[in-house]
């Protein structure tokens, strides 16, 4: 059963976003781990404004490697608490612009990357933006994995979760985009880490095992170092 995502940060209601404040009741299940990772843990509460995070995006496939970046910048809020943000998402025509948030409680970044997805997977596949929402939805609540790790950060293990989901593995519509509905998911959160994202990646993987991805997308707080 579809459930709406419960969150901490909600974008305009101009924007279809993923995470839309949901009333507790009987009618809704409880959000599963995922969920409550990526939607409901106060990310920003410990930042202390002003601050400006960084993070440093790449994408590859048989068309080329592009370098990109992404900028979170936070401000006192009017009342003096933190925070205001401002995202800025990548640019020329894979920017992605939405509304400033007022005291975000999770980390605005994450619906800047799943709005990107979305839009990228929009313009390859020509379908319809609101049916890969309700997917990535949907793999969230129902059928994501979560792992829990340690990752290198400043000089330091510190411990962290990783999220995968594959949305589109059984898509009814799969075979209208066979390639991209290949596409698998996977968000490194710790809250360790500034804003509590260290990294957020998509990848289609190759028909064949061994062979190079399709593509990879990826985001990663700058700064970062994986464990060896």
């Amino acid at each position: 059963m579809m459930r709406r995502l419960l969150a901490g940060l909600a974008l305009s209601a101009a924007v279809p976003a993923f995470a839309q404040a949901a009333a507790a009741s009987d009618a809704v299940p409880p959000p599963s781990k995922a969920e409550q990772l990526l939607f409901m843990a106060p990310q920003m509460a410990d930042m202390k404004a002003p601050r400006t995070l960084a993070y440093d995006y790449a994408s590859a496939s048989a068309a080329g490697t592009t370098r990109d970046h992404a900028k979170l910048a936070t401000q006192p809020a009017a009342d003096g608490h933190c925070c205001a943000a401002h995202v800025e998402f990548l640019s020329g025509p894979q920017a992605v612009t939405l509304p400033d948030l007022d005291d975000p409680q999770g980390n605005p970044i994450l619906m800047y990357f799943l709005e990107s997805e979305v839009r990228q997977l929009e313009r390859a596949t020509k379908g319809q933006s609101a049916h890969f929402r309700r997917r990535i939805r949907t793999a969230l609540a129902d059928d994501a994995k979560v792992t829990d790790t340690t990752l290198r950060w400043n000089g330091k293990d510190v411990p962290a979760h990783v999220i995968r989901i594959a949305p589109y593995a059984t898509d009814p519509y799969r075979k209208r985009f066979e390639t991209e509905a290949a596409t698998e998911y996977e968000f490194t959160l710790s809250d360790a880490v500034p804003g509590g994202v260290l990294r957020l990646a998509a990848t289609v993987p190759a028909a064949k095992a061994g062979d190079p991805p399709v593509s990879t997308r990826s985001l990663t707080l700058a700064d970062t170092q994986p464990q060896k």
